[in-house]
């Protein structure tokens, strides 16, 4: 028991101590060494980062792309990792090393080799060519958490309800999805998380056209202004929040993350 809480303890400290430091940088208007506390504090890294007039459209960018990767990335891995649950031909082995080969291949390759494709397809700038990419690299990390859920599903529940007569959208509604809630709600949040820090494929298939707030906040820490950097990173973290308690909503309904029981 005492293991257990000095664990807990120390996850907290990992955790809260990073954040602290963020939220001192945020509001400390003069910190110079050696110093180890802001000498004085205030709201003008605040103010700064809402007076730039990308502040909002980067929020609203990054919000949707990220809500609509999330929610295609999960109808390509459904179906996909039921497939794979079920087949008897290609070994597990196989199967992931397939699903984790977009992780495997540097990101800077496989984004600029895209980049020029989409330039060739005319979909370079769009939102249509950024979630593509996002979805590319979401869907590894999707389909490993699907496919385990999928294994221990099995396939009793599905076919204990064909014999009593629903059809196949009656299955997938109301017998498949809730007893895949748990992990379907771990999938989203993950990939909402990841697409919504995405860095690298906005930057090159956005075009400068689609301003998210990743594109923001680098340039600001790579630079050294460590104090704007934080209130950006400080609304990060707040909207990936609000966002993964919004999916959760949509997909955990009225249950949320509750633990189901049948």
């Amino acid at each position: 028991m005492k293991n257990k809480v000095l664990i807990l303890w120390l996850a907290c400290i990992l955790v809260l101590v990073p954040i602290l430091m963020i939220v001192l940088w945020a509001l400390a208007v003069k910190w110079t060494y050696p110093a180890l506390l802001p000498t004085r504090y205030g709201w003008t890294y605040f103010h700064r980062a809402y007076a730039d007039p990308n502040f909002w459209p980067s929020i609203w960018h990054s919000t949707l792309i990220a809500m609509i990767a999330t929610f295609v990335t999960l109808a390509i891995a459904m179906p996909a990792c039921r497939f794979l649950t079920l087949q008897n031909i290609l070994p597990g082995r196989l199967i992931e090393f397939v699903i984790y080969l977009p992780l495997i291949l540097p990101a800077i390759a496989i984004v600029t080799s895209m980049e020029t494709e989409f330039l060739q397809w005319q979909i370079s700038g769009t939102y249509f060519g950024v979630v593509i990419l996002h979805v590319f690299f979401m869907l590894p990390y999707a389909m490993q958490i699907l496919l385990e859920s999928y294994r221990k599903l099995g396939t009793n529940y599905q076919l204990m309800a064909q014999n009593l007569g629903a059809n196949p959208w009656q299955v997938f509604w109301h017998v498949t999805v809730p007893l895949l809630r748990p992990g379907l709600i771990a999938a989203a949040s993950l990939c909402y998380i990841i697409s919504y820090s995405q860095y690298l494929p906005t930057f090159f298939v956005g075009d400068s056209n689609i301003i998210t707030l990743p594109l923001l906040l680098i340039p600001f820490a790579n630079n050294g202004r460590f104090g704007v950097g934080s209130v950006y990173s400080l609304i990060f973290i707040a909207t990936s929040l609000v966002g993964v308690g919004i999916i959760t909503t949509i997909i955990g309904g009225r249950h949320g993350i509750k633990r189901q029981k049948y």
